[in-house]
C-alpha cells in the first residue's frame, strides 16, 4: 500500500517515462540528430507540469501500488486530450 507521496512520484515517472520512450525513439532515426523541442525550456516546462498532473490523478484516483500509478502517470496525455475534447467516454 502507497502512502499519497509515493503514489505521486510513481505517477510522475509514469508520465515522464513516456518523453524518455519518445525521445529514444527519436534518437533512433538517420541521421543522428536531438530533436529540435528538447532544445526549448517551455517544452520542459511543460513537460513537468503534464507530469505533475500525471502524479496528482494517481493521488486523486487513490491508487496504492506502483504499477497502476505507473499507468496513470503513462496515460496522463491521452486522459488530458479526452478531456478537452468533452470525451464521452470519460463522463
Amino acid at each position: 500500500m502507497l502512502d499519497p507521496m509515493l503514489s505521486f512520484a510513481f505517477g510522475f515517472a509514469g508520465s515522464m517515462a513516456v518523453e524518455l520512450v519518445a525521445f529514444c525513439a527519436a534518437l533512433q532515426a538517420e541521421p543522428f540528430k536531438v530533436p529540435h523541442r528538447y532544445r526549448h525550456p517551455l517544452f520542459w516546462l511543460v513537460r513537468v507540469l503534464v507530469a505533475v498532473v500525471g502524479g496528482s490523478l494517481a493521488i486523486a484516483y487513490e491508487i496504492r501500488s506502483p504499477l497502476p500509478a505507473i499507468n496513470i502517470g503513462a496515460a496522463t496525455p491521452l486522459i488530458i486530450q479526452a478531456l478537452t475534447r468533452g470525451d464521452e467516454t470519460l463522463k
